[in-house]
């Protein structure tokens, strides 16, 4: 019985440090995301497309678990005739918890789930003004990607998400000012975020530490 004990004991302290001495991660990603374009015939994910990069640093956990902190910047690009005009700047701060699977030597796929916080800044144009708000949103995601180790320390990668986010379901016509005795929308018309699906790819570059 003091045998296994002391066997127990010893794997456990060697798991354990194992785990301590497990390096951190930093990347920097590159990507873009939108929303699901209901009028379209193929529904494509066009709607207020979003792009930027980030960083995100990560700590290997016990097993094949894994958590990851990021910062993202993103920036609205030119919509489609019809759409709300908007122009939204925004930063997403997510945390996330993953698992990872070694599918050849250096190549590895993995999965996570998260969650964090979009802070953005949004306006649109009226008249010769804009009108503008500042939004606060949460935001979760689920995601799986693939990496390749290209050196020692070095992996590139790619991930493909699906986030649940605010958007803004506004109707374009009515910033319209050709009759100019109509009120100007409000900010929190114009800016009532619901939660609805986009789907984002990102590419990255990461290293241990």
């Amino acid at each position: 019985m003091k045998i296994a004990a002391l066997t127990l004991l010893t794997l456990v302290g060697t798991t354990s440090l194992a785990a301590a001495d497990t390096p951190f991660e930093l990347g920097a990603r590159v990507g873009g995301y939108g929303f699901r374009r209901e009028t379209a015939p193929d529904h494509a994910w066009t709607e207020c497309r979003m792009n930027g990069f980030g960083m995100f640093g990560g700590k290997q956990l016990r097993g094949p678990l894994f958590v990851e902190a990021g910062l993202d910047l993103y920036s609205s690009v030119e919509g489609e005739p019809g759409d709300l005009p908007i122009d939204r700047t925004s930063g997403l701060l997510s945390t996330a918890i993953g698992a990872r699977t070694h599918l050849t030597k250096r190549l590895r796929g993995y999965a996570q789930l998260g969650g964090g916080l979009e802070l953005s800044r949004v306006s649109v144009p009226y008249g010769d003004s804009r009108i503008r708000d500042d939004k606060a949103m949460p935001e979760g995601f689920f995601g799986i990607g693939l990496d390749i180790r290209v050196g020692e320390q070095t992996t590139l990668g790619s991930s493909f998400r699906t986030l649940l986010m605010g958007n803004f379901d506004y109707d374009p016509a009515r910033l319209d000012m050709s009759q100019g005795w109509v009120a100007a929308p409000s900010a929190g018309e114009v800016f009532d975020a619901t939660p609805d699906v986009a789907t984002q790819v990102q590419f990255y570059l990461r290293r241990e530490l």
